[in-house]
């Protein structure tokens, strides 16, 4: 659903300091080609109107490092980008409906419906208190990134929520609380870790989710706990022909705009 940024994840998790304050560096032998000033385009953006080279270039960077991944969930993840299964975006680019959903998810950060006005404004408060508390969210089959994060970092956050979607995670979260949050989490935190395994290294997963999503580990089957990954499901070929995304809850919030 949505996914703590490494800055929240320091205070809550407690993996140690070191971990936390040295970012996984940009690589720069990755080139990107644009491509997008002839109107051509390497993937689907949530909104289409709002975008900029940099940002194409930003999201192609994190395609590249997903298809030269070793594990299979890197070139999948990729795919399923490029085909424009998922659409992806940067988070001040939410739906209004999406950004409701985010409002609900960080009640600490004090944010009001108003402020979904302001995401686009440059250096505004509400998107950097967003951008602050997660490194991405997904709904359906949009998928949202913080800006500035280094390319391994962001492909593994692609791959953390490409894998909430093909499990229809804004549905199957919910069935079975704390237990189905559990599954669902740790599921795309196993994927993520595959891409940026220096982030995870000795962190215990099942821990790291229980404790950073504040989960009531008491109601969590103990044998569950020991061993959480119960399906990964990787959004490969079959798995898209299963999903289908015209199912998926419709957004019917009566204080967003219609065309929002």
């Amino acid at each position: 659903m949505w996914r703590y940024s490494l800055a929240m994840w320091c205070a809550v998790a407690t993996i140690g300091t070191a971990a936390c304050a040295s970012e996984t560096p940009v690589d720069e032998d990755i080139d990107a080609v644009d491509g997008k000033a002839d109107g051509a385009t390497t993937f689907k953006e949530v909104n289409s109107t709002h975008s900029s080279a940099t940002f194409r270039r930003y999201i192609e960077r994190a395609l590249v490092y997903l298809e030269r991944s070793t594990d299979p969930i890197g070139p999948l993840t990729a795919k399923s980008i490029r085909t424009g299964r998922v659409k992806v975006d940067e988070l001040a680019d939410l739906t209004c409906w999406d950004f409701e959903r985010v409002r609900t998810d960080l009640p600490d950060e004090g944010l009001d419906s108003s402020d979904y006005f302001k995401l686009q404004v440059a250096g505004n408060a509400p998107l950097i208190a967003i951008s602050n508390a997660i490194e991405g969210y997904m709904w359906s089959n949009r998928v949202y990134v913080a800006r500035n994060l280094p390319v391994a970092r962001l492909a593994a956050v692609l791959a953390h929520e490409v894998n909430h979607v093909i499990n229809r995670s804004e549905v199957g979260y919910y069935d079975n609380l704390p237990t189905s949050a559990f599954v669902h989490e740790y599921r795309a935190f196993h994927v993520e870790a595959l891409i940026d395994p220096a982030t995870y290294a000795g962190v215990n997963l099942s821990d790291y989710v229980v404790d950073t999503y504040e989960l009531k580990r008491s109601a969590i089957a103990p044998e569950l706990l020991h061993q959480p990954l119960t399906e990964r499901l990787l959004p490969d070929t079959a798995a898209w022909n299963a999903r289908r995304v015209s199912a998926d809850p419709k957004d019917i919030d009566a204080d967003c705009p219609s065309n929002q």
